[in-house]
């Protein structure tokens, strides 16, 4: 009987041991899971951060170009408007210049005008034999103006449409544009430069 207790106090024991040691291993293999897990929940977590700021930064660069492109758009489209204004004003001005130009070819002041530029010819360059260019309808001036440009031959020219006159020399080096078109081009120049109409967005 003594035999049977001491060999059941034994195997109790033995069965105790066991016990412990599987306690133990049961606590080191949850331990090492939970790490696992943690550090897959770690690893999961800095995926989709980095995911979700490539995205942010991707809807940012979108929103950001679209908003350019709706500034340049916007720009282009002034830019064109203020164009449309700005030619149309200049053509109101110039017509009503061209408009006064040509009451004043009218008028009897107009004469003496055409004496003293083929004079300015004159005193500028050599245009004896050269050719004294006018408007069709100022040809009756030609008598008085050749007189003025000795030598010279008057005749027509398509390039003056307001009045004035183009001297050129008998070897075509040396062209004089004393007309009034080109005065009032010249005049365009100047508005363009001093205006304060240029436009920049």
């Amino acid at each position: 009987m003594a035999e049977d207790k001491n060999l059941q106090k034994k195997l109790a024991k033995f069965a105790e041991e066991i016990m412990n040691i599987a306690r133990s291993e049961c606590s080191t293999i949850e331990e090492e899971t939970q790490s696992d897990l943690e550090t897959q929940r770690a690893s999961l977590k800095a995926a989709a951060d980095a995911e979700a700021a490539k995205y942010f930064e991707a809807e940012l660069r979108e929103i950001d170009g679209q908003s350019r492109a709706a500034a340049f758009s916007e720009k282009d489209r002034l830019r064109k408007e203020l164009f449309s204004i700005r030619e149309k004003y200049m053509s109101n001005v110039f017509a009503q210049a061209a408009e006064r130009l040509s009451e004043f070819t009218a008028g009897s002041d107009y004469a003496a005008f055409l004496n003293a530029k083929a004079a300015e010819a004159a005193a500028q360059g050599d245009f004896a034999s050269g050719t004294l260019y006018l408007r069709q309808e100022d040809l009756s001036y030609a008598d008085a103006l050749t007189k003025v440009l000795p030598g010279c031959t008057a005749a027509a020219s398509p390039e003056i449409h307001l009045g004035g006159l183009i001297a050129v020399s008998a070897d075509g080096r040396t062209r004089l544009d004393l007309s009034l078109d080109a005065a009032l081009e010249g005049q365009k120049q100047w508005f363009f430069s001093n205006s304060k109409l240029d436009i920049t967005l």
